[in-house]
């Protein structure tokens, strides 16, 4: 071969590489590079289908997974997003949807078996991370107005940054980071051109996906906009101030896209726990701005405790590209100092509690800390890759001095800031890789013409980087087997029952539960729930009466045959038989699973004296007991239900040995006890927990057997307990009296219930439900005031004798936030209408003008035909 045809041949290859790298197949790498990363991880990690694991962690196991099966079950059955059964005795669905479900592809999960729901929510987390590099990319390329394997480089950090290796569970937020790229574009277009579609759409959608997180991008969005006011050109007065009302107005027809699930929201959420506000009144530091740095080094484990730290790798060529970008010439001073600002304006947020209280939505975070650390991500990307792209205009003294600067940064950091929180071996394998990145670096500003090769190499040891970190750092998994195992028995047995038993009635997961959301992943109507939504007044009595409890989390263990009979608790769901008794009897079983039929449990609502909530004992106090005979008492005129026992203490060891068959129950009052050794006869059982004020439920005990508890800590002091025991005869007389002035329902469902109620004097009819305002109750067909007994509960007024009852659900604020939204998407599809009709972008300052003009236009044609007709006439 001639020395030609190899020039030749070496010059097509040249330019073949170059025509890759620089054409739209680099959007098809970025998101298909991610999606294979992730796959490979998923293969490594054995989740299904390539072993038996799933990734499913925190919050995903307890709440995600459940949640996301009501929601298939609603879709599938045509049930309603307002209200669901199956979550804490009844529950603002439209609330808890738009906190956790209301990404769009979501609902694409109703075309595939249910039980398969844990490997769709894992595949759509791959996805969205794909996706998340594929729009930075895009942005990238837009913002630049070149396409470039570059861009692709920046976008892989940017779909498997720190913050999704950290918080990629956390489904509902990741809609948010791949609709970022495209609200700053959108943002840039509104600022530059007045051209505000792709902003005002992409903002909007990002608020319906996850409000919550939604916050945190509008408040960014308030920084950026000030970054490119300042920074950019934008020639007269007139432009500044057309941007200014551009963002203004588009901003809110954002919003106004959301305010379906927006303004619901805001009524629920004055339920929650989230309704409680308090701003810090003391600026307080975190850690130091340099401790923060050391988040960026790679194989750095995720933080998702309450120390704040940051999840804020991504890649750490940024090291070296930060100062680079302040070095660059080509950079205005203006967009070097604003952005280096906006970076300041995070960190201070990492760091501080104040801004870290603003950031979060005026409330701090119960761990997961910096939930908004992705868009200091971007940002910190977005100034590296215009750093990278100049990277030829660098001196090589400015190349080895950044390098020479980040290295011994990185031997300060091992010497001085260095601890459990960091391998040495993240430094020194952070080094390695930066001097990797700047030799190409090198090797780029001094042969031009192999330029392409050397961006396919980094591409290269950029996938390695961000494999080793997120194979390192994140997504731990789970058994699938073992959080299946009763799924198939579980709804046998709720199949079962729901085809003979058609009464309104509530199913309490009593033995082998596995997260108080197990109702909700089995749909059953339920007891308790962990949700950010749950109702505060419920949790609280809950406490009351001696039930597992906590912020935002509430359930029965604990609970007493009374408190399941007045809760409507008809059935109980245990993996283990129960001692045979006269409350709680057999009912059917089915792999394992047991389910056993309360014979007294109460309607859905019955009737009590009006004065009832005057005399309710509903405050957190020292025996819970005595609050559940307060109710019975005053409910009933029977009091002492619960009634104390005997016990024997030596040291800090309990007996208590019954004198008869009972179920016996025990509340410790010493708070500082965590867990409990008991032992009933030859069998052991562990209570945990214990300080969070549970009650422990020892169970149906046969006469003369020997119970002893001691706490796992002797140092911890006495348990200080309270032993009761349910006087059975007195439960049966109270529940009858109760029963037989209660609620025939004669038809349900998510949304409405009917029935018939017969009051023997005035009074109060008590229902089970938590009370909300949404709630809408007719009485003989016209609709009366409702109220609240014990802060948590429904109530109305009735007068003797038979009434018709019918109560609806529409939630808070939803007719309102509806009619906002569809006059958001009318304006929205004029806009889009008279765009591609007069191919212009439609802004507040020329609509009217426009569409004047265009009126006019055709007025104008209509009188020339007119005329024209009128001649030949």
């Amino acid at each position: 071969m001639t020395d030609e045809k190899k020039a030749i041949r070496k010059n097509l290859s040249r330019e073949a590489i170059y025509e890759i790298t620089h054409c739209r197949a680099v959007y098809i790498m970025a998101f298909i590079v991610p999606l294979i990363i992730m796959l490979a991880i998923y293969i490594m990690r054995g989740i299904y289908p390539f072993g038996d694991s799933v990734y499913l962690r925190s919050d995903m196991y307890h709440q995600y997974a459940p949640f996301f099966s009501n929601l298939w079950d609603k879709i599938r059955n045509g049930g309603s997003l307002q209200y669901s059964w199956d979550i804490g005795m009844g529950s603002n669905f439209l609330a808890l949807y738009g906190y956790y479900l209301s990404s769009p592809i979501n609902w694409f999960i109703a075309l595939f078996p249910k039980k398969n729901l844990l490997e769709i929510m894992d595949y759509i987390i791959m996805i969205k991370i794909a996706l998340s590099s594929f729009t930075f990319t895009y942005y990238l390329c837009k913002h630049r107005g070149k396409i470039s394997i570059t861009a692709a480089i920046f976008g892989l950090f940017y779909g498997l940054s720190g913050f999704t290796t950290a918080y990629s569970w956390n489904i509902m937020w990741l809609d948010s980071v791949v609709l970022l790229p495209l609200i700053v574009l959108g943002l840039e277009r509104l600022v530059k051109e007045h051209k505000g579609l792709l902003y005002t759409i992409t903002l909007g959608l990002a608020i319906l996906s996850n409000y919550y997180i939604a916050i945190m991008i509008c408040l960014s969005m308030v920084i950026y906009f000030f970054v490119l006011i300042i920074s950019e050109n934008l020639g007269n007065k007139k432009n500044y101030m057309k941007s200014i009302f551009c963002f203004i107005g588009y901003s809110l027809l954002a919003g106004g896209v959301a305010s379906v699930l927006l303004l619901p929201e805001m009524a629920a959420l004055q339920y929650t726990a989230s309704s409680d506000f308090s701003f810090p009144k003391v600026m307080t530091r975190y850690f130091s701005f340099f401790a923060m740095f050391k988040r960026h080094l790679i194989n750095v484990d995720v933080h998702l405790g309450l120390e704040h730290h940051p999840n804020i790798y991504c890649g750490v060529a940024s090291f070296v590209l930060v100062p680079l970008f302040v070095m660059s010439k080509k950079i205005s001073k203006k967009e070097k100092i604003t952005k280096m600002i906006a970076l300041f304006i995070f960190l201070t947020a990492f760091n501080m509690n104040i801004p870290n209280f603003i950031w979060h939505g005026f409330h701090f975070p119960n761990s997961l800390p910096c939930r908004q650390s992705f868009i200091y991500i971007f940002l910190i990307l977005e100034i590296c890759y215009e750093a990278a792209v100049n990277i030829r205009d660098y001196s090589e003294k400015q190349l080895a001095g950044s390098m020479w600067g980040v290295l011994l940064f990185l031997m300060y950091i091992g010497n001085s800031l260095g601890d459990k929180d960091i391998d040495f071996r993240s430094i020194y394998l952070s080094g390695i890789f930066i001097v990797i990145y700047v030799l190409f670096f090198f090797f780029i500003k001094k042969w031009k013409q192999y330029t392409s090769y050397f961006l396919v190499a980094i591409f290269a040891v950029a996938i390695v980087e961000v494999t080793m970190n997120t194979e390192k750092t994140g997504y731990g998994t789970t058994v699938r087997s073992a959080y299946l195992k009763d799924y198939d028995g579980v709804s046998t047995v709720i199949n079962d029952v729901e085809k003979n038993d058609t009464s309104f009635y509530r199913i309490h997961k009593y033995k082998g539960y596995r997260s108080k959301n197990d109702a909700t992943w089995n749909n059953f109507h339920s007891t308790s729930t962990f949700s950010s939504t749950a109702y505060a007044g419920l949790t609280s009595f809950y406490g009351s009466l001696g039930l597992e409890h906590s912020t935002n989390a509430y359930a029965l263990n604990g609970a007493t045959p009374l408190i399941y009979s007045i809760l409507n608790v008809k059935y109980l769901l245990t993996n283990e038989h129960m001692p045979d008794n006269d409350i709680f009897t057999y009912y059917s079983g089915n792999d394992g699973e047991f389910l056993y039929k309360n014979e007294y449990a109460l309607p859905l609502a019955y009737m009590v004296p009006g004065d009832i909530d005057e005399n309710l004992l509903y405050t957190v106090e020292t025996n819970p007991f005595n609050v559940q005979n307060n109710f019975i008492y005053h409910a009933t005129g029977i009091d002492n239900v619960m009634t104390p026992i005997s016990y024997d203490e030596n040291g800090t060891k309990v007996t208590i040995t019954p004198d008869k068959n009972m179920f016996v129950y025990v509340y410790v009052q010493n708070k500082n006890i965590e867990t409990i050794y008991g032992y009933i006869n030859s069998d052991s059982y562990n209570f945990t927990g214990v300080n969070h004020g549970r009650t422990l439920d020892i169970g149906y005990v046969e006469a003369g057997s020997t119970i002893s508890l001691t706490p796992s800590d002797s140092e911890k002091g006495s348990l200080r307990p309270l032993v009761y025991a349910v006087d059975e005869d007195k439960f049966k007389e109270a529940m009858t009296k109760l029963s037989a002035g209660g609620l025939n329902v004669t038809s349900y469902s998510d949304t409405r219930i009917t029935g018939t109620i017969t009051a023997d004097k005035s009074g109060l009819m008590f229902t089970s439900i938590p009370y909300d305002k949404s709630w809408t109750v007719y009485v003989d067909g016209t609709p009366v005031s409702t109220q609240k007994v014990g802060d948590a509960f429904l109530a109305v007024e009735l007068s003797a004798g038979t009434h018709t009852i019918e109560m609806k659900f529409t939630a808070g604020n939803y007719k309102a936030g509806l009619v906002i939204s569809i006059i958001s998407f009318i304006i929205i599809g004029s806009l889009v209408f008279f765009r591609i009709k007069f191919k212009t972008e439609i802004t507040e300052e020329n609509a009217i003008e426009t569409m004047i003009y265009k009126i006019n236009s055709k007025n104008k044609k209509t009188d020339k035909k007119q005329e024209s007709e009128e001649t030949e006439q």
